[in-house]
Order: structure tokens, then C-alpha cells, then sequence
């Protein structure tokens, strides 16, 4: 499917850089959480996108999202701050540090960690403290009180190594602090329009407390987030206490693959016959369209204008604006987001598309 990296002005992509990827998914049955698999080769791919000076995903002023999820999660991370007051936090995958920025005009200390050339450059012009590495045991010297990170948690291959070595990282007491995807809602419907090729973990309320309880946290929250389907976890370092982990949820992954097929299967029905078609969300789509070999040929919409007229590595079409929706009776869309289907679908009948042509996947399951 499309290698989701960069925005561009065309479809001619880096020339280190593949344009499409496989993806290859297991379930982790011991934290009940579905992992994506990449080869050694697809992982040069990944690093070094992540290494460019290219905005993968990252929250920045011309995102188009820091009025909306960017809000959601430096209100989340300030909040956590003021309520532990450490003296100095430090972001994972910090990007181009809006939430350092963010905590910075609160007063309170950030500094950034992240490997990539785009982190560097934005440290440069904000003028935030940055460790520009991977995080790694011994990159903090001293125990630190607070560490948090937005929308990496999803990103790291070993997630649990991970939690483990920022446990090691934190003081007694000191606190983790994340905003992550959360999936339960489509591994539960197995929905395929959560695979991304950075998001190589797919995480449940169950998975979270698992994992961070394995690592040695205890406390933990997991709450939902203010913006879209997002997993707001605290937990603390306590020597000599654990989580109880008793009264989670059960687990849900088993069985994932058997529900996709028939995700897949409706929606190849949708697709082949559906004349007038197009799709809403282009991430969420992708997945799908890759499964039918539509690299290109659907027309592609999003709410984001600063996403308009531009191009995602590995699909031949830019993405369209709100603002240029069809306005024939006949117009069909599949819409990739349940999260933001209701909201989406009314823009469009508002536009002038007919309300039986606007589908989501949990729809064409129906």
C-alpha cells in the first residue's frame, strides 16, 4: 500500500525512499495488541524517513490540526504536568515541538528528544532544547521526573523493550505520560483502515495496562481522548509496587484476521460496483484501496486544506478539498474514519451528496 512519509507537491518521491510497502500484521496474544512485521529492508525505508526533514505526521503550525487534536493533546500533557510539577519533562518524538512550546509558554521545562533533520531545523527556529538522537538507555543522565510523548508509542518496534527502558529512565515516582491510537473499536469490527507503515502497534485499553504493568508501572489511567480515537495514559514509577491488572477488559484480538477478510470482501463489493466512486480520508482509505490494486485511479477528499492539492507517496491522485465535492445524485463515498463518519457525512449531504451513498465500513458489514 502507499508508504505514508511526506506531503508533496508531486508524485515524484525520494529517490531512497520506496513509494508502496507490504504490510504484515500478527497478534501479540501475550498483550493483546496486533503488530505490523516489517523486513529488515522495509525498516531502512521507515528510519530513514523518519530521519529526512519531511513533517511524518508531525504536529506543526501548518499541520491544519493544532486547533483540533493539537489542542486536545497539549491541554492533556499540561494538565499532567501541573499535576506532578516536575522540574524539567522531556518529549520523546518531540517533531517540530509544539507541545514543548506549548508547556514552555505555561511555565514549565521541556526538552526534546528525536533523531530526525526535521526536529533539528525547528529547535533552531523555536529555540527549544533538543537531544537530536533515538531515545536509548543513558541519553537522560539523571533519573528524570516526567517523560511524555504524542503519537510514538504506535511507532516503536518494540514496545515493550521501550516501556521498560523508560521506566529505567524515570525516578522514583516519576511519571509516563503518552497519547496513543487507540484501535479496540477496529479490532473489534476488523477494520483494516487503522494499518499504517509507521504505526507498526495497534493498541486496547487491555494492551496499554498490560504492557506498562509488564514494565514495572503501576497507577496507570488510560483515558480517551477530547479529539478523535486517541488513548490519554498516565502511569508512575513506584518502587516495590505493581498494577493490578485484574479487572481490565478481555481480550479482543483473537479472531482479527477472519473479521478483516470479510472487511475486505465488502468492500471489494462496494468498489466493483460503484460507478461514480470516491473516498474521504486518504489514510484511512489506502488500506483498502490497496487491497482492490487502486493506486490512483478513486478520487481522494479531505477537510484538512492544507492537505489540498497534494500528494501522498504511492498514490497517483492528489487530494481534493471539501470544497470540489461532486455534486451529482449518483456520487458515491466510502468514508475511511468511523471516528469522524457522522461529522463527515453530514459536510457531504450538505454539499449535495445523497445520504444512501455515503458508507463507512461498518455500513457495507451491515
Amino acid at each position: 500500500m502507499p508508504f505514508y512519509w511526506r506531503l508533496s507537491g508531486s508524485t515524484k518521491g525520494s529517490t531512497n525512499i520506496d513509494q508502496t510497502l507490504p504490510i504484515r500484521v500478527t497478534i501479540d496474544h501475550e498483550f493483546d495488541y496486533l503488530r505490523f512485521q516489517p523486513t529488515e529492508l522495509e525498516w531502512g525505508n521507515i528510519n530513514r524517513a523518519y530521519q529526512m526533514n519531511e513533517n511524518i505526521g508531525f504536529l506543526n503550525p501548518e499541520s491544519g490540526q493544532m486547533d483540533t487534536y493539537g489542542s486536545s493533546v497539549n491541554q492533556f500533557f499540561l494538565g499532567e504536568v501541573q499535576r506532578f510539577s516536575p522540574r524539567t519533562a522531556y518529549e520523546i518524538g518531540c517533531g517540530a515541538g509544539c507541545s514543548i512550546e506549548y508547556l514552555r509558554a505555561n511555565g514549565f521545562k521541556a526538552v526534546g528528544i528525536d533523531p530526525s533533520e526535521y526536529s533539528r531545523k525547528w529547535s533552531q527556529r523555536l529555540g527549544y532544547e533538543l537531544i537530536n538522537e533515538y531515545f536509548r538507555l543513558g541519553l537522560i543522565e539523571n533519573p528524570a521526573e516526567f517523560i511524555y510523548c504524542n503519537d510514538v508509542f504506535e511507532h516503536i518496534p518494540d514496545v515493550v523493550e521501550f516501556s521498560k527502558q523508560v521506566f529505567a529512565c524515570l525516578s522514583d515516582g516519576g511519571v509516563f505520560c503518552f497519547s496513543t491510537t487507540n484501535s479496540t473499536q477496529s479490532i473489534e469490527l476488523g477494520d483494516i483502515s487503522q494499518f499504517e507503515h509507521q504505526h507498526v502497534n495497534m493498541f486496547t485499553t487491555r494492551s496499554i495496562h498490560l504492557i506498562l504493568s509488564s514494565a514495572g508501572f503501576s497507577e496507570i489511567e488510560v483515558r480517551g481522548g477530547s479529539y478523535g480515537n486517541t488513548f490519554h495514559v498516565t502511569a508512575r514509577k513506584l518502587q516495590g509496587q505493581k498494577s493490578a491488572v485484574g479487572t481490565i477488559e478481555p481480550p479482543i484480538c483473537d479472531g482479527y484476521f477472519d473479521r478483516a477478510a470479510r472487511a475486505i470482501t465488502a468492500f471489494q463489493t462496494w468498489y466493483d460496483g460503484t460507478e461514480n466512486k470516491n473516498c474521504y480520508v486518504p489514510l484511512r482509505s489506502f488500506p483498502y484501496l490497496a487491497t482492490v490494486g487502486d493506486f490512483g485511479r478513486t478520487p481522494i477528499f479531505d477537510s484538512n486544506t492544507s492537505w489540498t492539492n497534494k500528494f501522498i507517496d504511492g498514490y497517483e491522485l492528489a487530494i481534493s478539498s471539501l470544497e470540489t465535492v461532486p455534486k451529482h445524485q449518483d456520487a458515491s463515498f466510502f468514508v475511511g474514519s468511523m471516528t469522524f463518519f457522522d461529522e463527515i457525512r453530514k459536510s457531504l449531504i450538505i454539499r449535495g451528496v445523497d445520504a444512501k451513498n455515503i458508507v463507512s465500513i461498518r455500513d457495507l458489514l451491515n
